[in-house]
This record gives C-alpha cells, sequence and structure tokens, in this order.
C-alpha cells in the first residue's frame, strides 16, 4: 500500500486533464464576468451605440473623400496629414461651416465662399 500512495504523488495530469482544466478555468473566468457585468452602468456603450447609427445613417460622399485622399498623395502630402483628412471626411461627413471673422473679406475669389467637391464623374464610368 505504501507504494501505492508513491505512485499517485509523483503521477501529474494527463494532457487531456490539463485541458479540460483550463477549460474549466476559462469558462469559470467568463461566469464571473458576465455576472459581475450585470450591474454595469451602459451608459457609455448606448452613447457609442449611437455614435455608430449616427454615423451609418450619415449621408457620407465616400467617392469624394477617397478622391480627395487620392489627390493629396498625387500632391505629394504627408500620410499622417491624409489619413487625418481621410478619418475626419469619414467620421464627420457634415461638418457645419464655420462663419468668417468680421476682420475677413468675403469676396467672389475668396476661398470660404468656393465649395471643394470631387470632380463630376458620368454615370457611365461608374461600376
Amino acid at each position: 500500500m505504501a507504494a501505492d500512495k508513491k505512485k499517485r504523488k509523483k503521477s501529474s495530469l494527463t494532457p487531456g486533464e490539463k485541458r479540460r482544466l483550463r477549460q474549466l478555468m476559462v469558462c469559470l473566468i467568463l461566469f464571473g464576468i458576465v455576472f459581475l457585468g450585470r450591474g454595469v452602468n451602459l451608459g457609455p456603450v448606448s452613447q457609442f451605440s449611437s455614435r455608430v447609427g449616427a454615423l451609418v445613417r450619415a449621408d457620407t460622399d465616400f467617392q469624394a473623400v477617397f478622391s480627395q485622399v487620392g489627390e493629396s498623395f498625387s500632391r505629394g502630402e504627408p500620410a499622417v496629414e491624409t489619413f487625418r483628412s481621410l478619418w475626419s471626411g469619414l467620421m464627420e461627413p457634415e461638418a457645419p461651416a464655420s462663419a468668417p471673422a468680421p476682420d475677413q473679406e468675403t469676396g467672389p475669389d475668396s476661398p470660404d465662399t468656393a465649395p471643394q467637391t470631387a470632380p463630376e464623374v458620368p454615370d457611365a464610368q461608374i461600376a
């Protein structure tokens, strides 16, 4: 009998037992996260969800945004600035036009009055 006790103490877990133990630990951790997460304030999540929903419903002209990116690369502008403009074009599609300051002149050739849009592409070229 003494020999049997020594054998049992020396034997370690088999690979299958180790896998099952890891699975049990993962399940217990996930259960704990779900159990504790029930009482979490979901205000920020709902705000994020509403913002994503607004972005999805927004009327974004993707062709114009990516056209501006292509023009920016062809002009040789830095990639960081180009990607910033891409991000702002996609995430803030309807940026309100700011009113010019009172000391600025607004004339027919003022850059504030000229709309910056992408060139029109005939329907025949759109695939």
